[in-house]
């Protein structure tokens, strides 16, 4: 189990997506002992409904904090602001101020306050992360829904393959990946 890690809404959409499986509200608890999610990016979870219920569920039980740079001492709101505006440059469009804010708050966020994982299904934004805010000092690294499955499979999290298939298959139900169970099996489970 991680010690702590900042969510991004995508990773709570993917693995709250089912209103069958409460994917989002058992695993999340299961991945680290303490989860924070910055507001901004907590506003992005609306829908579908049951990611937003699931995801509040888990603030109303203490399993999730939010947060964001209102209550940073001096010191930790000097790196939220420096890192946010190094993001901000690379990651946010002025003429779509909104796409990516919730990423760059929550990372700016993680920097400041010495996260050093970010929940995000984001594929290419580790390579970001490195060149944007990683100095070797309070680094941040991606966990993606992948990773989850693998600490799965890998005996980190104890639960069975066919869970783990059932979460990686609602996580990506018909959203660009036409052969997940495919990619499943051959390539992270393997029978």
């Amino acid at each position: 189990m991680l010690d702590k890690i900042i969510v991004d809404a995508d990773f709570c959409l993917k693995l709250g997506g089912s209103e069958k499986y409460r994917f989002l509200f058992e695993i999340l608890p299961l991945i680290a002992h303490e989860i924070y999610m910055h507001s901004h990016a907590f506003g992005e979870v609306r829908y579908p409904a049951s990611a937003s219920k699931q995801l509040s569920d888990l603030i109303s039980k203490g399993k999730v904090r939010i947060v964001d740079q209102s209550t940073l001492s001096p010191a930790d709101r000097a790196v939220y602001d420096m890192s946010f505006r190094a993001l901000e440059r690379v990651m946010i469009n002025p003429i779509k101020p909104n796409k990516n804010r919730g990423e760059a708050c929550s990372l700016a966020y993680a920097k400041a306050t010495g996260i050093p994982i970010f929940a995000t299904d984001e594929a290419h934004l580790q390579p970001i992360i490195d060149l944007v805010l990683n100095t070797g000092i309070d680094d941040i690294t991606c966990l993606r829904i992948r990773n989850v499955v693998e600490m799965i499979r890998d005996g980190k999290i104890d639960l069975s393959r066919k869970y783990a298939k059932a979460l990686w298959r609602i996580a990506y139900n018909n959203k660009n990946v036409t052969n997940a169970n495919d990619i499943f099996d051959r390539e992270i489970w393997p029978l």
